[in-house]
């Protein structure tokens, strides 16, 4: 039996929403965790010492805050090769559709990525997943879409499986993506071979189905198609909706009640409601919107409408290479028009949410204790200290996995 007590927090962050107004929290609290699971978060005072086991490691953190593991549910961190040329090129003027068009984009990545191993893959995500882990994410999405040929396809989910298995990483949940980018070769033919041989590949291997529904991706009817055929496999879908022009991805994210529709830059207040009433959780995605100056990410419209949303960070290498939650957070805040406490707890809670995931994102006695341990007093520097170092260390399923600093 392994046991942990965290003493002398000073704002324990719960992101509960029983807790009432958020983040959830609770003053001069103790955290206490058993086998990777919270036994207790609460107040300091009427913590009863007969509930910690003997021989747990017990943490002082002496005013510090803590608060959820955050859980980045949109990443792309398994990919080979560099596009720094395009991000460039892009401070010159030159667009997006500019640089796709001349065999950029995500073809580049494409041809870097495909060829490469397992090993190479896993290697090449591992770096990126352990630099999330540092700055305080306990769980990550991981999706394929740079391989488009099947069996490359099939080497970048076998390289989130490894991660998943490194025990030193944050946990991974993967996500199927073979609608990325289109194929070079008759398009109805890949659409067939993903609808058949691709889902049920990925099916072994994968928690969701995703796909890019955009002007000169994939249109509504493909995606639609793509989604039927992986529900038979019970692949849950999850959609690029609406982020360079107004697809109909969001409408068709509620129509199939989808787990989450992201981006959404260029949704309506119809799609907003769409969503709120299917239940679709928002995933903004502030970096991107940063990178490629778009509409703002639309954090405040999707709460106006009663959506759930979530914060990710949509690392990938062409339009946001950034592993760093804390930094969407703030982001999402000077962007997106969410409080710190609503960015707080949509890149915890809500990014479980949008991962189906019901054991983390908050510090509740029966949930997952995954939590992060703050160099600071006050838990809204995550958000207001602007690209600071603010994460002291880090607890995965109860394990001091990033020691303190100090």
């Amino acid at each position: 039996m392994s046991a942990v007590v965290v003493h002398g927090i000073g704002a324990l962050c719960t992101c509960d929403p029983l807790l009432g107004d958020a983040p959830g929290v609770i003053r001069d609290a103790a955290l206490v965790a058993r086998d990777g699971v919270i036994v207790y978060a609460g107040p300091e005072a009427t913590l009863d010492r007969s509930d910690v086991p003997r021989g747990a490691l017990e943490i002082q953190v002496r005013g510090a805050a803590v608060i959820p593991g955050f859980v980045d549910a949109h990443t792309h961190i398994v990919w080979l090769g560099d596009r720094g040329d395009e991000y460039a090129q892009r401070a010159f003027g030159v667009t997006y559709d500019e640089i796709a068009a001349s065999g950029g984009g995500i073809r580049a990545t494409v041809r870097a990525t495909a060829p490469g191993t397992v090993d190479d893959l896993a290697a090449a995500g591992r770096e990126r997943a352990r630099r999330m882990l540092a700055s305080g994410t306990t769980t990550v999405e991981v999706k394929s879409g740079y391989g488009l040929e099947h069996e490359a396809e099939m080497r970048e989910l076998d390289a989130a499986e490894r991660l998943r298995q490194w025990p030193d990483l944050p946990d991974v949940v993967a996500t199927y993506l073979p609608l990325h980018v289109t194929p070079d070769g008759p398009r109805d033919a890949y659409m067939d071979d993903v609808c058949t041989r691709g889902v049920t590949a990925a099916a072994k291997r994968a928690t969701f189905v995703d796909a890019y529904c955009e002007t000169g991706a994939y249109t509504v009817a493909e995606c639609e198609r793509l989604f039927t055929a992986a529900a038979s496999h019970k692949l849950r879908p999850k959609i690029h909706a609406e982020q360079l022009s107004h697809s109909g991805g969001a409408l068709l994210a509620a129509q199939v009640g989808a787990v989450s529709a992201d981006h959404l830059e260029h949704a309506t207040n119809t799609d907003f409601e769409a969503l709120s009433k299917a239940g679709v959780v928002g995933v903004i995605l502030p970096g991107a919107s940063l990178v490629l100056g778009g509409p703002p990410p639309p954090g405040r419209r999707l709460l106006e409408a009663g959506c759930r949303v979530a914060v990710a960070t949509d690392c990938n290498p062409g339009t946001c290479y950034s592993e760093s939650m804390p930094l969407m957070i703030s982001l999402a805040v000077a962007l997106g028009g969410l409080s710190p406490a609503q960015a707080l707890v949509a890149a915890t809670a809500g990014g479980a949410a949008a991962l189906g995931l019901t054991d983390r994102g908050i510090l509740r006695a029966g949930l997952r204790c995954d939590a992060v341990i703050l160099e600071t007093t006050n838990w809204v520097d995550v958000g207001y200290h602007l690209g600071a170092d603010i994460v002291d260390s880090v607890m995965l399923e109860g394990r001091l996995e990033v020691p303190s600093k100090a």
